[in-house]
């Protein structure tokens, strides 16, 4: 009963405490503790990164009892075609959806505060000047900081683990947060 009650808190606990190993566009997380009360099932990131897998557990230190029991029943007869992740998720050098790259990029935009952004340049405009207006008072006009690519990709070093689509990633979220500072300024 106690193991049942583990597996089902995975999709609340291991969305919220852990460690990511890959880049999922998700909140899934690995945690040793749930894995071993959940025979692997804490495995979760490494689940959300290949999902077809009949092992969790994607390191030899990652126990995952229910893929041993899978193994015996292998050897048995009882069970064949146990799917494991190719090697390119093993390594996390696997390319990355447009859907997680979306995802990820608007996780990442949300670590900025565009509000604050946008009341900054509000106030160094006190009007949204033509383009002809704003060209003529860019060179003498102070605008507050807007992050460069160098400062959200900074950011994603922090928060997100290693792809081969991290590039496809930070320009998603770059472009995504001017376009979003663009609205808060439109809607002025």
């Amino acid at each position: 009963m106690a193991c049942y009650h583990a597996t089902f808190c995975i999709n609340s606990l291991a969305h919220v405490h852990g460690k990511k190993r890959y880049v999922t566009g998700d909140d899934s997380r690995n945690n040793w503790v749930l894995a071993f009360f959940t025979m692997g099932e804490g495995w979760h990131n490494n689940h959300h990164a290949y999902q077809a897998s009949a092992r969790q557990g994607f390191r030899w230190y990652e126990y995952d009892f229910t893929y041993y029991i899978l193994l015996g029943l292998k050897r048995l007869g009882l069970v064949y075609d146990l799917e494991m992740p190719p090697q390119s998720v093993l390594n996390n050098e696997h390319k990355l959806t447009a859907r997680v790259i979306n995802k990820a990029a608007a996780d990442l935009v949300a670590s900025f505060d565009v509000e604050q952004i946008a009341a900054h340049v509000r106030a160094s405009l006190p009007h949204i000047p033509d383009a002809a207006e704003l060209q003529a008072k860019l060179a003498s006009l102070q605008l507050p900081h807007v992050p460069t690519r160098d400062e959200v990709s900074a950011a994603a070093a922090d928060v997100l683990a290693r792809t081969p689509s991290i590039d496809a990633v930070i320009d998603r979220a770059h472009a995504m947060l001017l376009e979003k500072l663009g609205q808060k300024l439109a809607n002025a």
